[in-house]
């Protein structure tokens, strides 16, 4: 119980930091980013395809380990590796519901113009939330991307410690990726990082998952 209340109050303390972060990012920071990377950018864009492609790649397959994870969990239950999937498997489908409404709920425009005409500040000037609007328009809050990798890397930097260095480099190559491609404003990749290293944290926690002693 002891736990679980500080689980709580640490979960509280990241949404009030979250929601700081996320309000200074929209007013001071994602627009100068936004139009910075537009200006700047000084690389080949096939450098940074690959966040769209991983994430697509896991959307396809996760499904599979899923199942995979729960039949090896009625054949044979046991052991560490399998709580771990099995935890990656229920974090998979609660931050997946948990992205689509907060980006109902928030109704983000993108900061560039990528299909469907969508608005834009780059393209037309559009800047801001829309509440419970839906569609591809309308997606960019929080991050999905950002979202699923942290909550995974979380429960595995619970699981297994030992590569830890190796999580933290996962996460942020994506997210910096996500930024520097303008797929997403800073503040979208922040409240996704946010929200998946929650998931992942009480994840971990539904599955007692902890660090090997």
């Amino acid at each position: 119980m002891a736990m679980q209340r500080t689980l709580l109050t640490k979960t509280l303390i990241a949404l009030i930091l979250g929601l700081v972060l996320v309000v200074v990012c929209y007013f001071v920071v994602d627009r100068p980013v936004a139009w910075f990377v537009h200006s700047h950018r000084c690389f080949p864009q096939r450098w940074l395809l690959w966040p769209p492609w991983v994430s697509g790649c896991v959307k396809t397959i996760s499904p599979l380990g899923i199942i995979a994870a729960v039949v090896w969990w009625a054949w044979r239950p046991g052991g560490r590796l399998q709580t771990v999937l099995l935890a990656i498997s229920a974090d998979l489908v609660a931050i997946t519901v948990l992205k689509q409404l907060l980006k109902w709920g928030c109704g983000r425009t993108w900061p560039e113009t990528w299909q469907e005409n969508n608005p834009s500040p780059i393209a037309g000037g559009v800047y801001g939330f829309h509440p419970f609007h839906w569609g591809v328009a309308y997606d960019s809050f929080p991050s999905g991307h950002a979202a699923v990798i942290c909550s995974v890397t979380w429960i595995l930097w619970l699981g297994y410690p030992r590569w830890r260095w190796w999580y933290a480099m996962v996460c942020f190559c994506p997210c910096a990726a996500l930024v520097g491609m303008n797929y997403h404003f800073v503040g979208d990749v922040l409240a996704g990082v946010i929200l998946g290293c929650m998931t992942g944290a009480w994840m971990g926690r539904l599955f007692r998952i902890e660090a090997p002693k």
